[in-house]
């Protein structure tokens, strides 16, 4: 699929309910913000997420990424996936991936920031 035809994301109907906990919990202002740091929290971990099926449209990708750094970012780390699918299409599983992961932090009352930027600036030094 060529980019060009993908205009917007969304994320899995789950993950979505627990963007709008995240947004209710006023972690993160507005939905946005938490799903674009869903998609670096991801891209931070190393991980590659499987595909979400069915999903629930949320964003154009204008608003998402108006100057292209994500697409960037994602074309950098994953080049061998995106020779198969969307840099879209894979944003959105990053996405999907990290806002699990960020509301099962919250919950259980893990959810630091500053935590996580350590985590990441360690993980990266190595």
């Amino acid at each position: 699929m060529m980019d060009s035809e993908v205009t917007t994301v969304g994320l899995s109907e789950e993950a979505d309910d627990l963007l709008d906990q995240l947004k209710e919990l006023e972690i993160f202002a507005e939905k946005l913000d938490g799903y674009r740091f869903a998609i670096s929290f991801a891209v931070a971990s190393g991980v590659l997420p499987s595909e979400i099926g069915k999903r629930k449209t949320l964003f154009n990708v204008g608003s998402l990424d108006p100057g292209q750094l994500i697409r960037t970012s994602i074309e950098a780390v994953y080049p061998d996936e995106i020779a198969s699918a969307s840099v879209y299409r894979v944003a959105e599983r990053l996405a999907d991936w990290g806002v699990r992961e960020l509301h099962a932090l919250a919950s259980n009352g893990q959810l630091d920031f500053v935590k996580i930027l350590e985590s990441v600036e360690d993980a990266s030094s190595q």
